[in-house]
């Protein structure tokens, strides 16, 4: 038995040495062939920046860039030290050592994590950290892992260190959309890489790690922690002395947080519009491009008046505007502004702000009631009301501007053009508060508008390119409008890569009716329907020399303006980014007055049409505050346009007008 066991175990141990030598020959083997393989693929491109090139709607080229980023390159020696420094002692101190991947770090962060049963340590390389930013998104699963493998051994056999170096320093994000070294410091700093001294540089070299989190703008508190990390990581791989510690640590630097230098176009916040589309049409394929034409929709003229309207009327540096002019026919985007000053702030407003609309809600709702079978005749009584709700358990009480009300019946014309609160709502009462919900999203509004009483008001939130292109829809003709920024896109052969096919909308509104419609949005413009309230265009009625559909809205926060012709409709929102109370006459004239400028300048050279009048359509002489047909009288007459079907039969037996005139275009809940 003792036999036995020792040649078992002779065997054993034999067998277990030649199994070893064998899979120590096949790994060998194993790593020379994919090192073979990876040898001989050729160099990944890590040129990644397309060249674009824009063109207005005339053909004439407006702009010329790069893309992802229009940023300043800068090589190895036009870097502060500090930075070169900073980064590797903190996020690769083996970065000239490894082969792309630091073993070492990698089971440390294992060992880590699997200790502390979480995954907050990272092992991430420099080159790793490279080719996620180059070819990779940031999604945690197996195969973007396994990607990056591919693409971090690539870069090491292709490239020496010092230019995947360079690379990674002039491609990572370092917050508030600054990519790479040299615009963070001209943003943060307003000085060049080269200048950066080491507080200021560990400022920056933090940043990455999380480029919102670790903001010395938004979280001063946190930048400061991890200047402080980058420090003693740079102190203890001796890159700084013990003095250079802690003069840094005991510095001040001053964040500037905006660009040095002046945007050298005209409609930057447009371009940016422009170059979000191309990110949906041209999905994971910009980096297949190294020169891409990109034919916009652009009016450079009218842009021009844009931008004129905003700097000649907002006097307020801190309101904030919003505008955009689309062609309803095509929904081409003519002109786009998303603020006050690219500089001061990138954000667009005008794609991504949603704010409250007031009274822009109305023709919506009324829309509707003509699809219930009201006319601009039909009327309800005006005076005080409170509206019962949730089965009696609640109640709301509007009210209308200075607490004005004819208490008499007023038609739908009349209160539409001098925004009564109490015909709204009680229409919308009477229609049901499940009603304008599902109208809102046929104009395609997102936003889930509340089944309340003061839904007819504007209360919720709307996205205000949502409210351009739902007010085209009126525009169109009662046809769908999608905005397009873009006709199309050939690369640098000449190849096309993108054609915008037009598509005539699709018919969502009766065409009928939204004549109607475009014809009772006319009276905001018309002095004859003043009433217990003034029309709500009176202060730019002198300016305007077309015929105009439109409707203002304006909250305690928002101030705005949409009218629009057959050729152009002009959106307008202003107010204060972080919800301040719009104070004074001035300050709510700007989106009337931005508009009013922006359409007859737009217009004074082409003119503008009008509505074709549907043969199903009669012009009716109406006394506008009782809506009743109009006699010899009538000290006031309008024309309003009604279906054939439904034309009012009461005629005006004549009356004095008393109601007291108030004038409310600027201050009220319109």
């Amino acid at each position: 038995m003792r036999l036995c066991e020792m040649l078992s175990t002779f065997f054993r141990s034999k067998y277990t040495r030649v199994t070893t030598i064998i899979c120590v020959e096949l790994v060998a083997i194993l790593c020379l062939t994919v090192y073979q393989y990876f040898k001989y693929l050729p160099a990944p491109d890590i040129n990644v920046n397309t060249a674009i090139t824009f063109y207005d709607a005339d053909g004439e080229v407006f702009l010329e860039k790069t893309y992802p980023k229009d940023q300043h390159w800068v090589s190895l020696n036009e870097i502060s030290p500090y930075v070169i420094n900073g980064f590797i002692a903190t996020e690769d101190r083996n970065f000239y050592d490894h082969f792309g991947f630091d073993p070492l770090r990698i089971a440390k962060a294992l060992v880590t994590n699997i200790t502390s049963g979480t995954r907050s340590q990272g092992a991430s390389t420099i080159t790793q950290q490279y080719a996620r930013n180059l070819y990779l998104s940031f999604e945690k699963t197996w195969s973007r892992k396994i990607k990056e493998a591919f693409y971090t051994l690539r870069l090491e056999l292709s490239y020496d260190k010092d230019t995947i170096l360079e690379g990674y320093l002039n491609t990572i994000n370092f917050g508030h959309g600054n990519y790479g070294i040299e615009d963070a410091s001209l943003y943060y700093f307003g000085k060049h890489a080269s200048e950066l001294t080491l507080a200021e540089a560990s400022v920056l070299v933090g940043i990455p790690k999380g480029p919102s989190y670790y903001s010395p703008i938004s979280h001063p508190e946190n930048s400061a922690k991890r200047q402080k990390i980058v420090l003693n990581s740079m102190l203890a791989e001796n890159y700084i002395n013990q003095e250079e510690y802690d003069e840094a640590m005991n510095t001040e630097t001053v964040v500037i947080g905006e660009y040095p230098e002046d945007i050298d176009y005209d409609a930057p916040y447009y371009v940016d519009a422009v170059l979000t589309e191309v990110d949906k049409l041209l999905v994971g394929q910009t980096s297949s491009y190294r020169n891409l034409n990109i034919y916009t929709t652009l009016d450079r003229d009218i842009q021009t008046y844009v931008n004129e309207a905003i700097q000649e009327n907002v006097t307020d540096q801190e309101v904030q505007t919003a505008v955009i002019v689309i062609e309803p026919s095509t929904g081409y985007v003519k002109a786009l502004s998303g603020g006050n000053d690219y500089e001061t702030s990138q954000y667009n407003r005008a794609l991504y702000s949603e704010r409250q609309i007031g009274s822009l809600m109305k023709p919506f709702l009324y829309y509707e009631a003509l699809e219930y079978g009201f006319n601009p005749s039909t009327t309800f009584m005006n005076e005080p009301t409170t509206f019962p709700y949730n089965d009696g358990k609640d109640t709301y009480t509007p009210n209308n501007y200075s607490n004005a009300y004819a208490y008499s019946n007023i038609p739908m014309a009349n209160a539409l053009a001098v925004s009564d609160n109490i015909y709204a709502v009680k229409t919308h009462t009477f229609l049901g508060l499940n009603v304008l919900p599902e109208t809102t999203k046929r104009f395609g509004i997102t936003a889930d508008i509340p089944e309340l009483p003061s839904a007819a008001l504007g209360v919720e939130p709307v996205n205000i390119m949502e409210m351009a292109e739902a007010y085209s829809v009126f525009a169109n003709n009662g046809k769908s409008v999608e905005r397009k920024f873009i006709t199309q896109i050939t690369d640098d052969r000449g190849f096309l890569v993108y054609s915008d096919k037009p598509t005539e909308g699709e018919q969502i509104l009766d065409p009928t009716k939204t004549y109607v419609m475009n014809e009772m949005m006319t009276g905001m413009f018309n002095m004859q329907q003043n009433n217990h309230l003034s029309v709500t265009g009176l202060s730019i009625i002198p300016n305007l020399t077309h015929q105009y559909a439109g409707k203002s809205g304006s909250t305690n926060t928002d101030s705005w303006m949409i009218g629009y012709t057959p050729e152009l409709v002009t959106t307008v929102w202003t107010g204060y980014d972080q919800g301040r109370t719009l104070d004074g006459v001035e300050v709510n004239r700007y989106a009337k007055n931005i508009w009013s400028q922006v359409m007859e300048n737009s217009l004074k050279e082409s003119g503008s049409q009008w509505f074709e009048t549907p043969k199903d359509v009669v012009a009716v002489k109406v006394d506008p505050t009782t809506g009743y047909l109009a006699s010899e009288n009538c000290q006031k007459k309008v024309t309003l346009y009604y279906e054939t079907t439904n034309v009012p039969s009461t005629a005006c037996i004549g009356h004095h007008h008393e109601s007291a005139l108030v004038h409310h275009e600027e201050l009220s809940n319109d």
